[in-house]
């Protein structure tokens, strides 16, 4: 396994999860973490995959809407 340390403000809310009960331990409270971001990493992909192919079929999208679909992909991350 690798160690990770985290900053002392994510640090000490894990630490505040798992005391509250609401996490099984910051060890797993990261990996699901690290498990979410890889899961919306994918989902941008293919977003960007499908927005190439779309371009290269002609069907072309402004900036404005590509961002407006990715706003709400994504909410967390605006």
């Amino acid at each position: 396994m690798t160690a990770i340390t985290l900053p002392k403000d994510l640090e000490a809310w894990a630490e505040a999860e798992v005391a509250a009960g609401r996490a099984e331990s910051v060890g797993v409270l990261t990996a699901k973490a690290v498990a979410g971001y890889r899961r919306q990493l994918a989902l941008l992909r293919e977003s960007l995959d499908a927005a190439e192919a779309e371009a290269d079929a002609g069907d072309i999208h402004t900036l404005e809407e590509v961002f407006a679909e990715l706003r709400a992909k994504f909410p967390d991350e605006a």
